[in-house]
């Protein structure tokens, strides 16, 4: 869904501008700003995220979730994630696991790096927001699996 992403970054940048890339940057900064995200946490090139210069700390992409929490789109937002053990790129994962249906997250694998951010609804049923990355993972070592083992810790 790339493309998707790179070109919804020029329709954002077309609404108040002309619809260039760094017009649909401004507008997200701006969205940014709002859920109290500081602009050292973020660094966008692109709007698919391939680019070797985006970075985005754990706690800014936490804090953004949080964030959406409290938009009236929320509802929306969260049933488009995949749920783990059910759906999509969660589909094998926390099979057979207390999270089973109860992880709703975005995955995110390109080149030696893994990430999952999302929510989770504990046994107790409080819901926690959690981002997870790992960043140069050598060949051989499976990031997915231990950040796996830490949700469900």
């Amino acid at each position: 869904q790339n493309l998707h992403a790179e070109l919804l970054l020029r329709r954002l940048g077309l609404v108040k501008g002309t619809g260039s890339i760094a017009d649909g940057q401004a507008v997200v900064a701006a969205m940014l700003a709002e859920a109290g995200i500081a602009p050292g946490e973020v660094a966008l090139s692109d709007g698919s995220g391939m680019s070797s210069y985006n970075r985005v700390t754990p706690r800014a992409t936490a804090r953004l979730l949080q964030w959406t929490q409290r938009q009236a789109w929320h509802p929306l937002f969260r049933a488009s994630l995949p749920i783990g053990a059910v759906d999509g790129t969660l589909r094998r994962r926390f099979a057979g696991t207390p999270l089973a249906g109860r992880v709703f997250a975005k995955t995110g694998t390109l080149n030696a790096t893994n990430a999952l951010a999302g929510w989770l609804v504990a046994a107790s049923g409080r819901t926690f927001t959690f981002a997870i990355y790992a960043n140069d993972v050598p060949d051989g070592v499976r990031a997915t699996a231990i950040m796996d083992r830490a949700l469900l810790a």
